[in-house]
């Protein structure tokens, strides 16, 4: 037999563990719900992402979707994940914004390094450059990243 529902095996449906436990239909039904919300999601954000990139502000989309009738739960979670501040998105920035900041910390210091050195190497002795400038706002972009990743965790 097949069921008109689903268009599966009655059997397949109606399994002898579904019947000993009640609870394993619900959390069929849920999975497919929620594997249904993800599928939503994701094509509600690729048309949120294609108009954000012809230069849609973020309330223009999030008007347009309200008045396509979504909910409003499911537009907050894409709007956020357009915007770019999902835990996640917030996560690697920080990253991205430590590894900058050493990036800075440490080129400063090669070159001021670099420099003494080759004063240093010079029989008239010479000149060097004292990169401080790359140091402290390497330091401080690094520190700032770090205090917000410790603060989001």
């Amino acid at each position: 037999m097949v069921c008109a529902l689903d268009q599966q095996p009655l059997e397949s449906v109606v399994s002898p563990a579904a019947t000993a436990e009640p609870t394993a239909r619900k959390d069929d039904l849920n999975d497919e719900a929620a594997a249904q919300r993800n599928v939503s999601k994701q094509k509600i954000s690729a048309i949120a992402k294609a108009a954000r990139a012809k230069g849609a502000s973020f309330g223009e989309i999030e008007t347009e979707l309200i008045d396509s009738g979504i909910d409003e739960g499911l537009i907050r979670e894409v709007m956020l994940e357009v915007e770019g501040k999902t835990p996640q998105a917030m996560a690697e920035n920080n990253d991205l914004a430590m590894r900058h900041g050493v990036y800075w910390l440490l080129g400063g210091l090669f070159v001021t390094i670099a420099t003494y050195m080759m004063a240093r190497s010079s029989e008239r002795g010479g000149m060097y450059i004292i990169a401080w400038g790359p140091v402290v706002a390497g330091g401080i972009q690094f520190m700032r990243a770090l205090l917000n990743s410790n603060r989001k965790s």
